[in-house]
């Protein structure tokens, strides 16, 4: 037969296979190989849609088809196409052809170079595969066929029983190959070059044109994927065979080739085990035991199918399977070693480190079950996850006897570094939680706490012991834990202790069985002395383990921590190290109880007495305490809002020494944290939320820094660059005292006390305390009133106090800060302290008047008299101001008498609106306080304006006093605004509007909302009233402005929507307008012409769009009207013409778009001016020419 011969007469048919095997088969699927993808990705879990998974090849090993019958189907074996009912007759010759096939491929044991296309003497080893394959499924269908039909089986049997044997002992000597195979083959062969198509044949049967794809022959490739399928047919086999002949004992010999198969397997996983550098940076978790994809398949198939009949015949299971095999890797025992063929030695190789390649290989496996029974990659959610955790602790524990806990192996805390990631994933993601194995791992590492080689060597947190503040050691441990952890930047120890804290994250609290369990072995390797023996990686690794534990499980942790640690009262040259680090970790416990706001009054015993102890040293070790100390309770009192974790327990004695002790630049920021926890607490207990920890805290602030703040102010040197921050306390305490005077009488001081201390004292050494001092009372308008009610002679004490200032102070700089301060509360007092004793204002603007700075704002004797003798001085002040500006003439002059305004008025709209409610809206202060605005902008509102930036003083001003947001309950303050329209009008006169697009959006806002109030319905609707301060606008404002103003209205308001609908506004300016025409000679005449240049366009527009009773006709007719009665247009040929123009240009514009209205338009204008029309008529014709001419819609209507 032409299939039995070699070499190229075997190539020269083999093109014409797949035809064949198509044609033959059409009725069978007999196509059973693997499909390799190459190396396996980690991230890819995809089976092959083509290989034996995929067909079905676990089912019908499980499930295998009794009914098919062969009577009619031919099949294709080895070449030759035949009769599938008699095929197997002729067993004894399928099995030499096989035979001779891996011959064929065993010769190629050897590698050979790969190259992108091989020729081995023009055979295709991919198809000796598939042929060889197809003879072994076409056996297995046709057995599985006949095992229940009696009478087939006496027919078959006895013709092939011999066969059989001999095909299962061909197998087996195939199979006991694999060993003698290089292990290039292993490493390199396996890859999907195996799979790439080199070569495009044409070939013609008959008419049809057929293209076939072949495969590289690579033969060490094919010869690997030959073993790997052979074994995985031989064990289906075994199954069928068992069924077969019905021999239960059959059972065992099924269970003994499913391990000889698993430990080839092992093998080769060996081989590449041994490859791997086992360093700090491997990650095991990335690399595979699977030389391709092809051997990750058939450990799945093998998996599914061991477990699958384990379960129904109660065999063993996979993992049984699988620990036999690891068994003799661990043990290194190949007594019972398992074979193929006795004559070949299939025992396993030795393994450098077997406790690693185990867990390994275990990892990996587990991840397998992953999968479903369909191929579908599901992770931790698969129904079919077994765990094999006893292993697990078996080969711990071995690892553990052979050196790990005494850390007698060369490589321990590297092999460490591998392991405890693979285990992590394995009982965090995949198995029930299991203690032992933790347990396991803590005995590699207890004995060894002390070694410096297990802190971090790398990363953000690789500094040294000493730089690590207790922040940095919660946040490492925190990160750890919560945080994204990189198992390359962390040593062994940190891996463990994240396994640890992943745990008990997971575990801790849901089952206290397991908390109490690691506890348990944990608390048994420590005591008090056992520690205080430690180093200082020790203690590291000491406090980083237990607040793992703080933090994971239970904060109780910290108590025990706590009584564990060394005390830290007796220091010398060697402990000092030792003790900063302790006091470290005892900081980091106070952080976690605040982190989970758990009551610091518990553990406040472990540090007040040491607090107390090191704050009374001068060395350096006891500085650094501390200075951690301080920078840890300033996180604290920081980060709570209620005060009601007993923070008031740190508060004491220490302050006063630390202050007098501690480096320079350390004063500021403790007087911060005092001044921002004194606030807090102050705000707590005005909210009326009765915290018991906030009195307390004010308490023991009243105790322990009151005294102490009155001392700073009299130590230059403690003073320093820290004097608005003394001030900042010192009004705090002042301020305080007013409110809780009991509190403040307790401890011995008073408001009187105190401010006669910071304000009057002449032992204050830094002037600038008591300048910031005064300048924030002043800036308080309720603590100015507080203090007089406690102060009978409070104006007399301030202006005593600022005259000595002044005569004290000779740097100008703060001369003129404090000029500024007092000015601005004169400022104040005058405009909302209108209902006031005008002598206590007096006093300070006699005082004020005489100085300087505020003398050369006056330009004459006169208006210095005005200031001092009138009523209302700072409207006399304000229009100073303004003649003092206009009398500059260099810009430079202008930009810096501007800056002065703004800093006499800085602020002014935080406290302007204060007093204006909606019960004092109609009240004499509330009219005088607008007064003073509208003056303010109206005189110097070029001071207050900064071009094109929407928070300058004037802008920022304007929107409070003036413009009121949409569903603002303020409503009231639109009917004050309405008073100073005009003023505000004409003080943005002033400005140069056209090129600030911020100002224009103001001025359109101002307008939206004022319109509807300064211009309103009389007679029950039938005309509208405009108040004057609207009209005063367009008397007295210029050209150019009016111009702008018109615009800006029609553009925005005097406009038709989408439905045709006129602005809600229109009509009112319709009446503005009308009632500016009628008064005639009252206004200018340019507003006479910016009316018909600018408004009539709108007008006439809106006339042609609106329907035909909308009231804005009669509105346009009675608009002409008034523009002809308007005594300009009479007098000014000018204004004549122009009026003329725009009618002109309206019926231009709409007489072809808008007929009808054009010509009603005109009919009315007729009648009311027929000389415009008249004037008018040639235009009218050329457009009607026009359109005859070119034939345009309507022409004839038009004519």
């Amino acid at each position: 037969m032409q299939f039995l011969r070699g070499g190229n007469a075997y190539f020269h048919h083999d093109f014409c296979l797949n035809s064949l095997t198509t044609n033959a088969n059409r009725d069978m699927d007999l196509d059973a190989t693997f499909d390799c993808s190459g190396k396996v990705n980690v991230n890819d879990w995809q089976l092959s849609r083509t290989g034996l998974f995929y067909r079905r090849e676990v089912d019908n090993t499980l499930f295998s088809q009794t009914d098919y019958s062969f009577s009619h189907v031919e099949i294709n074996l080895f070449g030759c196409v035949m009769p599938g009912a008699i095929a197997i007759m002729d067993l004894k010759h399928l099995i030499n052809c096989m035979e001779m096939q891996l011959k064929i491929l065993n010769r190629h044991e050897r590698p050979v170079t790969i190259s992108g296309s091989c020729n081995n003497d023009n055979v295709n080893y991919f198809s000796l595969r598939r042929m060889i394959c197809e003879f072994i499924v076409y056996f297995r269908m046709y057995m599985n066929s006949i095992k229940w039909d009696l009478n087939a089986l006496e027919t078959v049997m006895p013709e092939i029983d011999k066969h059989v044997d001999s095909l299962f002992d061909c197998l087996k000597h195939f199979l006991s190959t694999l060993h003698s195979i290089p292990d290039s083959t292993l490493h390199y062969a396996a890859s999907n070059i195996g799979n790439k198509v080199i070569k495009k044949i044409d070939c013609l049967f008959g008419r049809a044109k057929t293209l076939f794809l072949f495969q590289c022959n690579q033969p060490e490739f094919h010869l690997y994927h030959m073993h790997i399928e052979l074994r995985w047919f031989f064990v289906t086999l075994m199954h069928s065979r068992t069924t077969w002949f019905q021999y239960h004992t059959q059972l065992e010999e099924f269970e003994t080739t499913a391990e000889m198969v698993i430990n080839d397997l092992l093998y080769s996983t060996l081989k590449i085990f041994e490859r791997l550098a086992l360093n700090w940076t491997i990650d095991l978790t990335q690399k595979t035991p699977y030389c391709c994809t092809c051997t990750r398949e058939l450990w799945l198939m093998f998996q599914i199918l061991v477990d699958s009949l384990g379960e129904r015949k109660k065999t063993k299971m996979f993992w049984d399977v699988v620990n036999s095999c690891i068994d003799r890797v661990l043990t290194k025992n190949q007594s019972q070693v398992i074979f193929w063929h006795r004559s070949v030695d299939s025992s396993l190789p030795d393994c450098k480190n077997p406790e690693l390649f185990c867990i390994w290989i275990i990892y990996h496996l587990s991840l397998l079950y992953g999968y479903s029974n369909d191929g579908v990659y599901l992770q931790s959610n698969s129904s079919r996850i077994k765990s094999n955790c006893e292993q697990v602790e078996k080969v711990l524990k071995a690892y553990v006897c052979k050196g790990g806990k005494d850390g007698e192996r060369d490589e321990l805390d590297v092999e460490l570094k591998i392991i405890i990631p693979l285990l992590l994933d394995l009982i965090i993601n995949w198995w029930q939680p299991r203690v032992p194995i933790i347990s396991f791992l803590w005995d590699c590492f207890h004995k060894r706490l002390d070694q410096p080689f297990l802190l971090q060597t790398s990363g953000p947190w690789a500094l040294s012991l000493e730089k690590k503040t207790a922040t940095d050691i919660l946040k490492q441990i925190n990160d750890r834990i919560y945080g994204k952890f990189e198992h390359s930047k962390e040593s062994s120890y940190g891996i463990f202790l994240h396994l640890i804290g992943t745990f008990l994250k997971k575990y801790g609290t849901s089952d206290l069985k397991y908390w109490n369990q690691i506890k348990g072995r944990v608390y048994t390797k420590f005591s008090k002395n056992k520690v205080a023996e430690f180093s200082e990686s020790g203690l590291y690794n000491f406090i980083s383990l237990f607040i793992t534990l703080a933090i994971t499980a239970d904060t109780n942790v910290c108590i025990t921590m706590l009584d564990l640690l060394p005390s830290t009262h007796e220091l010398n040259n060697d402990y000092n190290k030792k003790c900063n680090l302790i006091w470290k970790g005892k900081l980091a416990c106070l952080l976690l109880f605040n982190e989970r706001k758990l009551s610091l009054g518990s553990i406040a015993g472990h540090f007040t007495e040491t607090i107390n102890l090191i704050s009374c040293r001068k060395d350096e070790t006891s500085r650094s305490m501390m200075i951690n100390f301080v920078d840890v309770l300033n996180t604290i009192l920081a980060g709570n809002e209620k005060m009601d974790l007993g923070e008031f327990n740190f508060i004491g004695g220490w302050i006063d020494r630390y202050l007098l002790e501690c480096q320079k630049n350390r004063i500021g920021s403790l007087l911060e944290m005092i001044a921002n926890v004194f606030e807090k607490c102050i705000i707590l207990q005005v909210s009326c939320n009765n915290s018991d920890g906030a009195r307390k805290m004010l308490d023991a602030l009243w105790c322990f820094v009151a005294s102490r703040v009155r001392q700073l102010v009299f130590d230059p040197v403690l003073t320093g660059d820290n004097y608005k921050i003394i001030s900042k306390l010192a009004v705090i305490f002042t301020l305080e005292a007013v409110r809780e005077p009991a509190t403040a009488k307790k401890y011995k001081h008073s408001a009187v006390s105190l401010f006669q201390h910071f304000a009057a004292s002449i032992f204050v050494k830094d002037i600038r305390i008591t300048l910031y001092y005064l300048t924030s009372i002043l800036e308080n308008e309720e603590a100015i009133q507080n203090l007089k009610k406690e102060i009978p002679n409070f104006d007399t004490i301030l202006i005593q106090v600022c005259t000595n200032l002044l005569c004290l102070i000779r740097c100008k700089a703060i001369r003129r800060e404090l000029i500024k301060y007092m000015f601005q509360a004169w400022i104040k007092c005058s405009i909302v302290g209108y209902n006031v004793s005008k002598e206590d204002i007096r006093i300070l603007q006699n005082y004020i008047i005489n100085l300087n700075e505020i003398k050369e704002i006056f330009v004459s004797d006169y208006d210095v008299y005005e200031f001092k003798n009138n009523d209302e001085p700072i409207l006399t002040f304000i229009i100073s101001f303004m003649k003092k500006l206009n009398t500059l003439k260099s810009e430079q002059e202008k930009h810096q008498y501007n800056a002065k305004c703004k800093t006499y008025f800085k602020n002014l709209e935080k406290w302007i609106m204060i007093p204006i409610t909606e019960e004092t809206k109609d009240s004499e202060l509330t009219f005088w306080i607008y007064r003073c605005l509208g003056t303010l902008i109206l005189c110097i509102s070029p001071m207050l304006y900064t071009k094109n930036q929407p928070n300058d003083m004037l802008r920022t001003l304007i929107n409070k006093i003036i413009l009121v947001p949409e569903n603002s309950t303020q409503s009231y303050i639109k009917q004050l605004g309405k008073k100073i329209f005009s003023m505000i009008m004409l003080g943005l006169e002033k400005l140069n509007v056209k090129s600030d697009i911020l100002l224009q959006a103001m001025i359109r806002d101002i307008f939206d909302q004022y319109l509807p109030i300064l211009i309103v319905e009389v007679n029950s609707g039938c005309s509208f009233k405009v108040s004057d301060t609207l009209l005063k606008c367009f008397k007295d404002v210029k050209n150019e402005f009016l111009r702008m103003i018109f615009e800006m209205l029609m553009s925005n308001f005097y406009n038709i929507s989408s439905d045709n609908a006129l602005h809600k506004h229109s009509n009112l300016i319709t009446w503005l307008i009308k009632t500016l025409l009628k008064e005639g000679r009252k206004y200018p005449k340019y507003i006479t012409e910016h009316i018909i240049q600018i408004c009539s366009p709108s007008i006439f527009g809106c006339y042609m769009k609106v329907h035909d009773h909308h009231p804005h006709k009669l509105h346009t007719i009675d608009f002409i009207n008034d523009i002809i009665k308007n005594p300009y247009y009479e007098e000014d040929k000018f204004i004549r013409e122009k009026f003329q123009t725009a009618i002109s240009a309206a019926v231009q514009k709409y007489l072809m778009t808008n007929t009808q209205f054009t010509f009603e338009f005109i009919r009315s204008i007729l009648s009311i001016k027929k000389s415009i029309i008249i004037n008018i008529f040639p235009q009218i014709e050329a457009i009607i020419l026009y359109a005859e001419q070119y034939n345009r819609p309507n022409a004839a209507s038009l004519r």
